[in-house]
């Protein structure tokens, strides 16, 4: 059975926005952007402020954030697979047949090829 309500946290909300839009580097933190009116009701005589909200999206935190979400940890960069790598080498310039060809290739190689370590937990600041 389907639940009626979700509720999630600000936290929650970064998370799924930076899965959604596909972010997978940097800091976020929740942006709620709110319209703020001064007016007066037409059955209440005092003055009154209606408060909207017109957005809610994510922005880049600093690092002293600590609500912060890293999108590295929540996201990270998808690892290409054996055949991507290989589409990449054929794609590179710089074969075999030019003189020091194999060496060249060798680089070439390895500067197309992202080399990829896990990405290390963010700590708090004391």
């Amino acid at each position: 059975m389907a639940n009626n309500e979700y509720t999630l946290s600000h936290q929650e909300v970064v998370k799924a926005i930076i899965i959604d839009q596909q972010i997978h580097e940097g800091l976020w933190k929740l942006n709620i952007d709110f319209n703020v009116e001064a007016s007066r009701a037409p059955r209440v005589h005092d003055p009154s402020v209606t408060v909207t909200i017109k957005g809610v999206g994510i922005m880049r935190a600093p690092p002293t954030d600590l609500f912060a979400v890293d999108a590295a940890l929540i996201n990270p960069m998808p690892t290409r697979h054996v055949e991507e790598t290989a589409q990449i080498v054929a794609q590179v310039k710089g074969s075999a047949n030019s003189p020091n060809g194999s060496t060249q290739f060798c680089r070439d190689v390895y500067r197309s090829i992202a080399v990829q370590s896990a990405p290390k937990p963010r700590s708090k600041p004391s």
